[in-house]
This record gives C-alpha cells, structure tokens and sequence, in this order.
C-alpha cells in the first residue's frame, strides 16, 4: 500500500463508499470538484453547500464528489447541484456533549484514532477522487481532504472561519494532549493552493483571501413560509435554533404565556406538531434554515457561524447564547454586535424565557440593510479561477 509522501501512522478515518463500483455508470463530464466537509454540527456543510450552488451558478454542469459524515438529505435539501455522497469521518472537530458543552477527553479519543492519518485510509479515498476524474479538491477544514490533493497533486482550496489547529491550541491550558495534534494539522493547512477566509474569521493568516459571510441563499419569500406554516399573514413568530445540535428544550410550556407569538422550533418533534403558539419541526425538514431566518420576527438560540451568516443576510434581530469555552464565540459575538440588531443571553437567561419581551425593543432598533452580497459568490468565484 502507498504511502504518497504524508505524515500516517496509526488510527484513522472510517473508508469511504463510492456510488457504485462501475466506472462506466459515473458521470465524468468536466469539471468535477471533490469537496471534503466537516461533520461538526451543520455550519461547515451549509456554508459548503452555499459555496458548491455558486459554483454550479457560474459554471453549469459542475459536479461534485462530496466526501462527508453529514447525511446526503442535508445537501439534497440545500442544492440543486449534481453531486455524488461518499459517507465517511472526514474530520473529528469537537466531541460535543450538548450543544453548548465540549467533551474533551472523548475529542482526544477520537483524535487518537483519527492522528496522524493512516495511509490506506489516505490512498482510499484519492482512488475514489481520481476515478471520478476530480480536478480539484475543496477542504472545509477537514485535514483527510488536503492530505488526498496533496498525494494526487491536485490543487486544494481551503475554505474556513477558523482551523482545527488553532481550535485546538485554545484549550491547550485545560487539556494539553491536544499538542499532539497541532503540528501535524498546522502542517496540512499550509499546504493549501488557495485560503478562503470567510468572514468573522478568528485568526487572519498570511496570504488568505477573505470573503463576506457565506450562506445559503434565501429561496422564499415570508408570506411563503408563514402559508407553509399555517400562521396567518403577517403573523409574527419566533425561531429557536441549536444549529443541527440535537437540544432538549425544558422551557417550552412557558411561552405560552406569549400568546401574540408563535415559536418555531426546528428539531423539536418527529413530525410537524401544533402544541398551541408552539410548532415542532422534525430535524430533517423541508423548510430551509435560511428561509425560517429570513421570515422570522426574532432569532433565538446558539451563537454559530451559519447561523450569523444567515441573520446577516436577513437582517433578523438575534438574542444569542455563546458556547462558554469554544474559542470562536468571541470573534462571532464582536462581529454581531457590530452588524446586527441583537443582543446577549446567558443559558440560565435562555432557560427562563423571558427573552421574548425583549423582542419590541429589539424591534425599535433600526434594522441594518441587508448585504448586498453573498460570501459564498465571491469563494465560487475564487475556486473556479483555479480550474481550465
């Protein structure tokens, strides 16, 4: 088995599954572009998602080969793109025991196991890169992505708000094995042919270009979303957003008591469920986050970066929480009250649900205009300057 010159040892991730085995059954009209996806929560794979529609915007017929733990329905409901889904751990990011806690010992288990990477697990998957003919290779932070460009010698993009290894080196006081890992994923990243910074990035880095906040588009208008809804036109409502995190809201009951209010609660139920002012959403729907964004009164809940990116783009008002020890939450927060109508909430402030008569005052504060443009077109633009 190759090694094709990196740095594996021990460990690694989970082989990847092709399509389908027969070469003659894959679409291989140019270009093909293999994008590697980061399996941490839904914020790496909505802006990657955003990124590869711009792509097949300004070049019709691209295709892709997206190699990802994120589930293929997520992209299908996200893209109209063609691509193919090669299910596997590209990345482990941070181990998450609730949606706003890191469990840093399980996140060095896996890193064990997944550091320095293993050859055969390298070589898998840039068999299947190359026999779908790729000419390019897109990594939203995984490190398998730039290792696979690298061993095919392809040209590689990174596309990032911030790095595993300046992730890492944050919690290096509470949990110093994470040095193990540093040197090697710091390595990989400098390999890159093209940094696409998105902004609020954490750390800006030599020679990077950056870009405004990448999101999905908004593909619906309010009125379409409150009629999908079943709320009367010009119904206000309010979404409550954990960013993809499987959340158990104890508060629900209360906001009740808000009666001139709907809640929306996105992975709340198994199904779509009225409970009053109340309406679960399943965690695979067919709304699209962006779009609830973009028809919502009020954003309420974790404070990630698809999920700014897309109050951006709306100009909803926000009132966030910020993951206590997670690195990025300050760079986030700074850019949100520097561009949005919003505010602050500790989790005990979130859990007593009172926040929702903050709503009027928020509303009183004159809303930003909505950007003009959309990160995710210019990064589309980039990527593509590097093909033929």
């Amino acid at each position: 088995m190759s090694n094709r010159g990196h740095l594996v040892n021990r460990g690694g991730p989970r082989s990847f599954c092709p399509p389908n085995s027969s070469s003659q059954n894959i679409d291989m009209s140019p270009p093909h572009i293999a994008y590697f996806v980061s399996s941490h929560g839904f914020g790496h794979a909505a802006r990657s998602a955003a990124v590869m529609e711009a792509i097949h915007d300004q070049r019709p017929g691209t295709r892709f080969a997206l190699f990802t733990g994120v589930p293929k329905w997520f992209f299908e409901d996200s893209m109209t793109a063609s691509f193919d889904h090669l299910p596997g751990h590209t990345d482990v990011g941070l181990v998450q025991s609730t949606p706003m806690e890191e469990d840093l010992s399980a996140t060095i288990r896996e890193l064990s196991d997944f550091l320095p990477l293993r050859p055969e697990a390298v070589d898998k998957a840039a068999d299947t890169v190359s026999r779908l003919g790729c000419s390019l290779v897109v990594s939203d932070i995984s490190p398998l992505g730039i290792a696979v460009a690298s061993s095919l010698g392809l040209p590689c993009v990174l596309v990032e708000n911030f790095t595993w290894d300046w992730i890492y080196g944050a919690y290096l006081s509470v949990e110093p094995r994470f040095s193990a890992f540093i040197d090697e994923l710091h390595s990989l990243y400098s390999t890159v042919h093209l940094r696409i910074q998105a902004r609020p990035f954490c750390q800006p880095v030599s020679g990077a270009l950056s870009v405004p906040p990448i999101s999905r588009p908004i593909r619906q208008s309010r009125s379409e979303i409150l009629a999908r809804l079943q709320l009367p036109e010009r119904s206000p409502f309010v979404l409550l957003t954990m960013g993809g995190f499987p959340a158990s809201f104890e508060f629900l009951d209360r906001l009740h008591r808000y009666s001139d209010l709907h809640f929306v609660i996105p992975g709340g139920a198994d199904s779509f469920i009225r409970q009053q002012n109340l309406i679960l959403l399943p965690h695979r729907t067919s709304f699209q986050h962006a779009d609830l964004v973009a028809a919502a009164s009020l954003v309420v809940g974790k404070l990630g970066y698809s999920t700014l990116a897309e109050v951006y783009q709306a100009a909803t008002p926000y009132l966030f929480m910020q993951r206590r020890r997670f690195p990025e939450s300050p760079a986030l927060a700074r850019f949100a009250e520097r561009n949005l109508v919003c505010g602050e909430l500790t989790e005990d402030e979130f859990e007593a649900a009172n926040w929702p008569e903050q709503r009027r005052d928020l509303q009183a504060v004159r809303s930003p205009k909505a950007p003009e443009v959309n990160g995710s077109q210019e990064a589309a633009g980039l990527i593509l300057s590097l093909l033929p």
